[in-house]
């Protein structure tokens, strides 16, 4: 029988996330092991942001990261900045018991709902939050600056 629950991140886990965001998108191997494990530190040492992980087996793999969304026009959210199951490990029930746990923190601490975006492309991603009662509000383009 496989050992699994969800958990909150430990700095401990930074491996397992690097590898995590690898197997999601290689192109985020520029973002190095090290870099990983001092997101980590900042994230839970500094910010209200939450992250639980799946553990199955002592390997993480899976995690969602929620962070306290507060807008002039809406009651307060928490807003999914990353939501990563191992490709192999999908369509088993983990990543709906992931999002059920941050759904629930969100639910103690008095946030109204979540919001989240997916890429136009991640249509079984779609359908997953559709099931679950998220609805489709907008398409966006995203831009970003970087400082130099």
């Amino acid at each position: 029988m496989k050992e699994a629950n969800v958990r909150e991140i430990r700095v401990s886990d930074y491996h397992d996330i690097y590898l995590l965001n690898q197997d999601f998108n290689p192109n985020l191997n520029v973002f190095s092991k090290e870099k990983v494990k001092e997101k980590i530190e900042i994230i839970t040492k500094k910010t209200k942001d939450i992250i639980f992980v799946y553990e199955q087996n002592n390997a993480v793999i899976g995690y969602i990261h929620g962070s306290p969304y507060e807008l002039l026009f809406s009651d307060s959210l928490v807003n999914v900045l990353g939501f990563v199951v191992k490709k192999n490990d999908r369509n088993q029930g983990k990543g709906s018991m992931l999002i059920e746990r941050l759904e629930q923190w969100g639910k103690d601490n008095g946030y109204s709902g979540m919001k989240l975006l997916s890429h136009p492309s991640r249509m079984h991603a779609h359908r997953f939050y559709e099931r679950r009662g998220y609805m489709f509000t907008k398409d966006q383009k995203n831009f970003i600056k970087k400082f130099t």
